[in-house]
């Protein structure tokens, strides 16, 4: 076992045993001394023919792999996802809760830099994204209202997707021949048996903190059900807006540069995190494993 995969596991095992220890009184948002790690994490990023792929701006690839993603991985500061938000999926603007309040914070998800060179493509669009993770059970230990709104009774049983509380946007640029002006596209999964699409405006904040409503239902309302009190500083909560479908989705243009040697290059920076204020965050998702993979093709700038 590779000092990589070692630390993986040993990163799941401590989650375990940490919610071994708390019980099952409280999920990953509002357990402030826990964290959701989510490993190990598996990635797979591949391009279209004419398009090269690098995540250090030296060895170039038409697939990245997940040993190659794993070994960058690394290098960085990440250690595990913890609970958190964010209204823009952009650097600087995610936020963790702490006594009352929404804290900043720099740390808790992961984040990808990608570079591309092409002497045929101008721009690169996304079309196909796969995030996933085994669906299992979960008993809960209380009555409470799951996130599809049904009903659920102590001792029964709630199938969990970890992967529905994720996100994961793209950064790039557009317009990069006149003014470069960054963009931002934000990723969760579409609505199933095992999600409930959360969305958001990027704008309002998400205010759950006077009153049970059926917006307040899953996560949140399991905590009601163990602790018959409301969180403070929930309130102040807004979401970035979502999609839930990718077909083609333009992320970034490339410049007419030759540093890469070749023609046209560019850059994107990929966030994946997990949703702290997702009605799907359960503490039953912690040691869970998350599968990623996207397809860039080349396309043409405006």
């Amino acid at each position: 076992m590779n000092n990589i995969a070692r630390k993986l596991v040993l990163s799941a095992l401590t989650v375990v045993l940490a919610v071994a220890a708390l019980g099952t009184t409280t999920f990953a948002w509002f357990t402030l001394t826990n964290t959701a790690s989510v490993q190990p994490f598996q990635a797979q990023i591949v391009t279209d023919t004419g398009i090269e792929v690098s995540i250090d701006e030296v060895t170039w690839y038409t697939t990245l792999t997940e040993a190659t993603i794993e070994a960058y991985i690394a290098t960085t500061a990440f250690s595990n996802f913890t609970h958190v938000t964010t209204a823009t999926g952009l650097s600087g603007s995610f936020y963790t809760l702490g006594t009352g309040s929404l804290d900043p914070t720099t740390a808790g998800w992961l984040q990808i830099p990608l570079y591309f060179r092409s002497n045929s493509a101008t721009a690169i669009d996304w079309t196909a994204v796969t995030l996933s993770s085994p669906v299992a059970s979960w008993t809960s230990d209380a009555n409470f209202v799951a996130a599809n709104g049904s009903s659920i009774l102590a001792l029964g049983s709630v199938d969990i997707d970890a992967s529905s509380s994720m996100r994961m946007s793209i950064q790039g640029s557009a317009n990069v021949t006149t003014v470069p002006t960054s963009t931002v596209v934000v990723y969760e999964k579409p609505a199933s048996t095992y999600n409930v699409v959360l969305g958001g405006d990027g704008v309002t904040p998400v205010d759950y903190s006077g009153t049970l409503s059926t917006g307040a239902d899953g996560s949140y309302n399991y905590y009601y059900a163990k602790t018959n009190t409301l969180v403070t500083g929930t309130d102040l909560v807004v979401v970035a807006p979502t999609i839930t479908t990718i077909s083609t989705v333009r992320v970034t243009e490339l410049a007419d540069d030759l540093s890469y040697g070749t023609t046209y290059a560019g850059q994107i920076i990929i966030r994946i995190w997990l949703e702290g204020w997702d009605a799907d965050a359960y503490n039953s998702i912690l040691a869970r494993e998350i599968t990623a993979a996207f397809t860039f093709i080349g396309g043409t700038r405006a």
